[in-house]
């Protein structure tokens, strides 16, 4: 089981991504440099597999490049290991998806609730661990003539139980 400080950090991470949605948009209203995620159908997937070298592309997530009539140019990104020992480089590649071959466009907007939840619970945390340092625990000051205060916050903190 994992001790409470942790359950709470891992239970926290999810509403950290969370500040973004995804709104279903017209692709008449979409415009270039719209972060987008477009769905697409099976005929289509099948065609951009290939090109991305990955096994299921109905789903792209990427950035709305350029509308060229009944075409949406989208920038998704491809990842590549390198021959060279284990790094990863994540690349782009530009896809044309036709009109027929989507069934839905969703642009990426900012969520204001979820951010402003997200941002008042870090700052309350962060008030917190500040007011525990510098209060620290009675019986714990220094000798007099010991010198200056110290500031710090060990790593224990965050993985007691």
């Amino acid at each position: 089981m994992l001790p409470a400080r942790r359950r709470a950090l891992f239970g926290v991470l999810p509403l950290l991504s969370a500040c973004y949605v995804y709104a279903p948009i017209e692709p008449a209203m979409a415009k270039p440099g719209m972060s987008v995620r477009a769905r697409v159908s099976g005929a289509t997937a099948d065609q951009i597999e290939p090109i991305l070298g990955i096994s299921n592309a109905r789903m792209l997530d990427g950035r709305l490049v350029d509308i060229h009539g009944d075409t949406l140019i989208v920038e998704v990104p491809a990842v590549l290991r390198a021959e060279i020992g284990s790094s990863i480089q994540t690349l782009y590649q530009r896809i044309a998806v036709p009109r027929a071959g989507l069934f839905e466009l969703e642009s990426r907007q900012l969520d204001r609730t979820r951010t402003t939840i997200v941002a008042a619970a870090g700052g309350v945390a962060i008030g917190a661990l500040i007011i525990r340092a510098v209060k620290g625990n009675p019986g714990d000051e220094a000798l007099p003539g010991g010198g200056g205060a110290e500031f710090r916050v060990p790593l224990s903190f965050f993985f007691r139980e």
